[in-house]
């Protein structure tokens, strides 16, 4: 019977002690065969009665054990996201036991001793996305060991998924803003965007700060309640990435370049304040909302550096514009 339908991506190793039985088993027979020691032949069935039952074991396990890995909306390169992990066992007689999850590289994602019979649990891991840009993650390798761990026994449960990853975000430092090529002048934090006339109260999202939320409500409710108000007066403000790198340019110092793009543009969103992107040739027009913030990162996750002799960046004139300043990458 094929294995790819109930088992697929179906693989077997033999583990070290798997490799020690097999050999003492043989020599264990040889022996009994040799001698006609009734003993020797109570312990080669033992032993080869062993093996067939942790094969049985293992196989009922693999076949009726599922996995379900569920990523968040966001997901950002080089920076650990938890995701949530069901494991489930449909056998109405079989334990699972010592059942590992693998992400594509054989890192192990999740490691659980104990699954019951017709039992479910539930687990959070933690997954780096290695860079930005479109991704797919999983199909996830299960391996079961089981009970004797004579063999691994494997197999690819889920479906991949295709997600779009963000820069990596830090703490950015000075940057140069200015109008065009009238002048230029530097720019450091400022205080969270805490002014501007109160528009509503409202559940905490994802994304809200802690200053925002109106602890005497959430008190009286039960539940955290934010404060939400109207944008202050303030001019747009576009972060400028410019893809253009020289011949001998750091690909570490151009993604280091492009984090900070995407941390200025949240720490500008995070003090309420309007800001658009200009990524080379493309331009998004300012916003001022924290969940309109993807729009903003999205051009910044699919930018790749571009020869010298490309075109600069399309800044409309007689904006307010601000250049992640040049900094290089820590190896």
């Amino acid at each position: 019977m094929s294995l790819a339908r109930p088992f697929p991506g179906f693989k077997l190793r033999l583990t070290r002690f798997g490799g020690f039985f097999l050999a003492g088993m043989l020599l264990t027979g040889l022996a009994a065969a040799n001698t006609g020691n009734n003993a020797l032949v109570m312990m080669l069935g033992i032993a080869m009665g062993s093996f067939v039952v942790s094969g049985t074991w293992s196989r009922q396990v693999l076949g009726r054990v599922d996995v379900r890995v569920e990523l968040p909306r966001r997901l950002h390169a080089g920076t650990p996201v938890p995701v949530d992990v069901t494991i489930t066992n449909r056998s109405r007689i079989f334990p699972a036991y010592g059942v590992v999850i693998r992400d594509g590289s054989g890192a192990a994602l999740l490691t659980e001793p104990l699954v019951g019979a017709r039992g479910a649990v539930h687990r959070t891991a933690a997954v780096v996305p290695p860079r930005r840009g479109w991704q797919t993650f999983g199909p996830w390798r299960l391996e079961v060991v089981l009970p004797l761990g004579f063999f691994v026994k494997s197999k690819l449960v889920g479906q991949p998924v295709r997600r779009l990853v963000y820069p990596e975000l830090k703490r950015f430092g000075t940057t140069v803003i200015g109008r065009g090529r009238r002048g230029q002048r530097a720019v450091g934090g400022g205080r969270r965007g805490r002014d501007g006339e109160l528009r509503e109260l409202r559940e905490y999202r994802e994304g809200d700060e802690r200053w925002q939320i109106h602890w005497k409500q959430s008190a009286r409710q039960g539940r955290l309640i934010v404060i939400e108000r109207e944008a202050p007066a303030g001019e747009p403000l576009f972060v400028v990435v410019d893809l253009r790198r020289p011949q001998d340019g750091d690909p570490l110092a151009f993604e280091a370049m492009v984090s900070t793009a995407a941390s200025a543009v949240l720490e500008r969103l995070q003090r309420g304040l309007p800001v658009g992107i200009i990524v080379g040739r493309t331009v998004v027009q300012p916003c001022h909302r924290l969940a309109e913030i993807e729009k903003l990162w999205r051009p910044l996750a699919l930018a790749h550096p571009l020869p010298p002799s490309a075109p600069p960046p399309a800044v409309p004139p007689g904006v307010e514009v601000m250049r992640p300043g040049p900094e290089r990458a820590v190896r």
